[in-house]
């Protein structure tokens, strides 16, 4: 995609206080299916900002849920059907795959068994929800249904997998289909037509941009599928899912934009103002990308400021001129905004940085 298609689809991006890694770019569609869905873990519904409502569910119960799950934050939810947009976590309902660490037995409650024997080590669980803790102290993930069934939490590993992102898919494209690698290269001719692959994630980004690049004249923003326990990809357009995976947004997941929304000097590692013959960084709508939030000590000012690092070096610029290179360059937080992907976090503080201005000022 190039350059004007990529600022355009993140101006897309609308949610409020978090990271919209695919709700911005995925709003509910008239197309999409409703279907009811059994939660197996106590939940409340969400707002688009993220917050909790006064909505509750109890375990076991049903929800009417649209089939598209959605990705905030990492994470996959659903969007409910109701009146008012809200989601509830995927995880509450389609749970998460564990590896079992040690022989266990399955509980009923905090402290009665549930007489089916020994789950043993090395098998993969399904666990639904965050652990609860029973009034003897014991601290368990829910397991299996309809009935209350329970695994102690500490006998149980880190989520391996997710339901919600797993899926099979059959090659429909006659000519068959062609395996190809996040670098882009094929890696297998002429898989034919009819051909099955387990999946786990699908995503659009800039990987998927440079993999189906070839066949960009049939529409921006391509989406690919990753061949479960591999870094292979098939192209979304040559193969049928059995079921709907929620999208990931490589740039959003990876990387994170400000917008100039005015001229913009630019600062160089030590504080110093870059001089471009009076020119600087001009307003735009695009959305640049950055890697690094810092406090850098300014000397002109006396005092310490947080800035942006820039990841690009070439911008258009004010004046009779079409770009500035301004090589390792940094920008004032206060003079851009944050728009989209992932919030940085400051590296440094600021008294470290006024602490490093006062020991390289007394060498």
């Amino acid at each position: 995609m190039n350059v004007n298609k990529k600022m355009l689809a993140l101006l897309t991006a609308t949610l409020l206080g978090i990271s919209t890694t695919a709700l911005g770019t995925q709003p509910v569609k008239a197309a999409d299916h409703v279907i009811t869905k059994t939660l197996m873990h106590n939940s409340v519904a969400y707002t688009l900002s993220g917050k909790r409502t006064k909505n509750k569910y109890r375990a076991f119960s049903s929800v009417r849920a649209i089939d598209r799950p959605v990705i905030i934050n990492k994470q996959p939810y659903y969007w409910l059907d109701t009146k008012k947009q809200r989601l509830i976590k995927a995880a509450n309902i389609d749970g998460v795959k564990r590896k079992v660490k040690h022989n266990s037995y399955v509980y009923a409650t905090g402290s009665r068994k549930a007489g089916l024997g020994l789950v043993k080590k090395g098998k993969t669980i399904i666990t639904y929800g965050s652990n609860l803790r029973f009034k003897n102290g014991k601290r368990c993930f829910r397991i299996g249904g309809p009935s209350k069934q329970y695994i102690k939490a500490s006998n149980v590993g880190p989520i391996i997998g997710s339901p919600t992102e797993e899926t099979t898919v059959t090659v429909t494209r006659k000519r068959g289909s062609v395996i190809y690698e996040h670098s882009g290269q094929e890696t297998k001719k002429h898989i034919k037509a009819r051909a099955r692959f387990k999946v786990d994630r699908l995503e659009t980004g800039e990987p998927a941009e440079t993999i189906m690049d070839e066949r960009a004249q049939f529409g921006p923003d391509p989406e690919i599928y990753r061949i479960k326990g591999t870094n292979q990809w098939l192209w979304s357009k040559d193969v049928k899912a059995k079921k709907k995976l929620p999208l990931h947004n490589y740039d959003k997941e990876n990387f994170s934009y400000i917008k100039f929304y005015q001229d913009t000097d630019v600062y160089n590692a030590d504080g110093t103002m870059q001089d471009h013959n009076g020119h600087k960084i001009v307003k735009q709508a695009g959305h640049l990308k950055v890697d690094q939030l810092l406090y850098i000590w300014v000397p002109s000012e006396q005092k310490a400021d947080l800035f942006y690092h820039l990841v690009g070096h070439k911008f258009y610029a004010t004046g009779n001129i079409d770009k500035i290179d301004v090589g390792n360059g940094y920008v004032k937080a206060k003079a851009v905004k944050f728009v989209d992907g992932v919030k940085l976090k400051p590296i440094n503080t600021l008294e470290e940085a006024e602490d490093q201005a006062r020991a390289a000022a007394n060498k």
